[in-house]
């Protein structure tokens, strides 16, 4: 993997705009719970760090499901205790009746619905 740093020598009034530059070339990801690059941390930051672990882990939309804990062959399967066959990070955001739902807009923007959905969800993925 590139990493989207360099060891060109940069103005210092350009260098942020240039850092932007390259993450915007690099990253071609469509997922809209990850804010768009800036230099500055995402909503949420302020929230406790077991917190903030859940809430990122759904942005990424990675975390210990049944369904990553099967893979990893951490888990006999991969059924979520609601009955959905595969329990996945989307499958918890938007699907299971175990809990809350909440969309990729909440994430990004650390909504209440998104604080409701962390405090349900942050010891058991």
């Amino acid at each position: 993997m590139k990493s989207f740093r360099t060891v060109e020598s940069i103005q210092p009034d350009q260098a942020t705009s240039h850092r932007l530059e390259l993450w915007n070339t690099w990253d071609n990801t469509t997922n809209e719970a990850i804010q768009p690059p800036k230099e500055q941390l995402p909503s949420g930051r302020e929230l406790q760090k077991k917190d903030w672990v859940t809430l990122n882990r759904a942005r990424a939309k990675v975390g210990k499901t049944a369904s990553t804990l099967h893979k990893w062959k951490l888990r006999p399967n991969s059924e979520c205790p609601c009955g959905n066959q595969n329990q996945t990070m989307d499958h918890i955001l938007s699907e299971c009746t175990e809990g809350p739902h909440c969309t990729d807009q909440d994430l990004r923007d650390c909504t209440d619905a998104a604080q409701a959905w962390i405090t349900h969800w942050r010891d058991k993925i």
